[in-house]
């Protein structure tokens, strides 16, 4: 350069007297183009969100959540009476502007085990969830489809540190690891699973764990 500077390869201008040096700037990437990790998706339905905020309320006899995303957007919420027998919970997904019945489940008491038969809006049975009741080292979960066991469920239920898992995968996990108030707790779905055993699965186990423990109600009881 005309100072005399010397400058390190590629440099654009001098970094003694700022006189050009004509070589051309590198591209600067938008960091609206960067992969940044996983972002929100402002079009997620419950049904295909992976990560899920669950807002627990306790209304009289009925039990409410309000399901959103990690941002508060809201994603449908879930409602139902587990005093009634069969008892029964609704969860409904916000599509647009409308609401949508994602899944129900029917509660019942058989001998020493409970279960909770899921179903689709058409009546279908998407799977029957079952609880040991009597188990050395705490509770033990299960779900079933067509009478074979189809995903495990472990952890501390009452902490809400929970995981599920597949064939021996992970596919799902409750946890508070995003968020702080004590009646929120989240559920991150990392593996390929139907959300809506997922989420079902959640409020048996919520539930059975930690409402009937706290209030006295519990499923056909």
């Amino acid at each position: 350069m005309s100072c005399g500077k010397e400058l390190p390869e590629g440099a654009a201008f001098c970094t003694a007297c700022g006189t050009p040096t004509g070589v051309q700037n590198a591209t600067v990437t938008p960091a609206s183009s960067l992969n940044l990790g996983s972002t929100l998706n402002a079009t997620e339905t419950l049904a295909d969100a992976r990560d899920i905020v669950m807002n627990k309320k306790i209304m009289s006899l009925r039990e409410h959540y309000d399901f959103e995303d990690p941002s508060g957007r809201k994603l449908g919420d879930g409602e139902g009476n587990f005093v009634q027998v069969p008892a029964k919970f609704v969860v409904v997904s916000l599509v647009g502007n409308q609401e949508q019945e994602l899944l129900h489940i029917n509660g019942k008491v058989i001998s020493l085990r409970h279960e909770f038969h899921l179903f689709d809006p058409n009546g279908s049975e998407l799977g029957t969830m079952k609880k040991k009741i009597a188990k050395l080292m705490g509770s033990e979960y299960w779900l079933e489809q067509n009478g074979r066991e189809l995903m495990k469920i472990y952890g501390n239920f009452s902490a809400h540190d929970y995981s599920m898992s597949i064939n021996g995968q992970p596919v799902a996990q409750v946890h508070r690891k995003w968020v702080s108030m004590r009646n929120q707790f989240g559920v991150s779905i990392t593996g390929e699973v139907d959300h809506r055993l997922v989420i079902g699965s959640a409020i048996v186990i919520e539930h059975l764990e930690v409402t009937s423990e706290n209030t006295g109600i519990r499923f056909g009881v």
